[in-house]
């Protein structure tokens, strides 16, 4: 009995690898996985999804993609033109339907982190995850970004995107700074307020706590502000 069984798999193996429908598969999967790792993207095939022509396959048809896969992202739909030339007749062009997945290696939340906490590695792991869009927007670095900070509450096993995350600001509202006044032969200098928060480089609103005047000037270092 078991004979008869291990027969009837050898018979029907053959059968089903030899199947119109699968070489094609088999072929479109080949040609997207190609053009994955041509672009330099790490991704996976989910689904292939056959036109209804292709059931007019012939057994001994030759399968090829009509144009090279260049894609811009791991992730996505794609539709794959291939010509299928019977061994008699004319050739005939399909469009196979894909969609891939990309894999993403990035950084995970160990347990649950709050809104403005600086990052820091005993909060993270690397993980290997599949995602099926904007493969982009998660942080895939090698290192934790430094003087960053979330901008949102993550939970645990939460994957770390770039939206989450900003530099940690060089003065925040309400804290005390010193204001330079420069012009073209004086420097005053008094103690002020942030009105907001800010980063080196940028203009922030200030408010002189002599006077209570309000001015804008550029952060130059943090608790510094210059007013020109």
């Amino acid at each position: 009995m078991l004979i008869a069984l291990l027969l009837a798999a050898a018979t029907v193996a053959p059968a089903q690898s030899d199947d119109p429908r699968t070489r094609l598969k088999k072929a479109v999967r080949s040609h997207v996985q190609e053009g994955l790792t041509k672009a330099g993207l790490v991704g996976e095939v989910t689904q292939i999804q056959l036109p209804a022509r292709s059931a007019d396959l012939q057994p001994g048809s030759t399968l090829e993609p009509l144009r090279a896969f260049v894609p811009d992202r791991a992730a996505g739909r794609y539709l794959i033109p291939m010509e299928i030339r019977p061994p008699e007749g004319r050739p005939f062009k399909v469009y196979v339907s894909v969609a891939t997945v990309a894999v993403v290696e990035g950084w995970t939340t160990r347990f649950a982190v709050k809104r403005g906490a600086a990052l820091e590695p005993e909060q993270f792991y690397r993980k290997t995850v599949r995602v099926t869009s904007h493969e982009a927007d998660y942080v895939q670095e090698a290192a934790l970004p430094e003087q960053y900070q979330l901008t949102t509450s993550m939970k645990p096993g939460q994957l770390l995107r770039h939206h989450h995350i900003e530099p940690v600001p060089a003065v925040k509202a309400g804290e005390q700074v010193t204001i330079y006044f420069k012009s073209d032969t004086i420097t005053l200098v008094s103690p002020g307020k942030a009105r907001r928060k800010g980063r080196i480089g940028e203009v922030i609103p200030v408010v002189a706590t002599a006077t209570g005047k309000r001015f804008f000037g550029r952060l130059i270092s943090p608790g510094v502000v210059v007013v020109e």
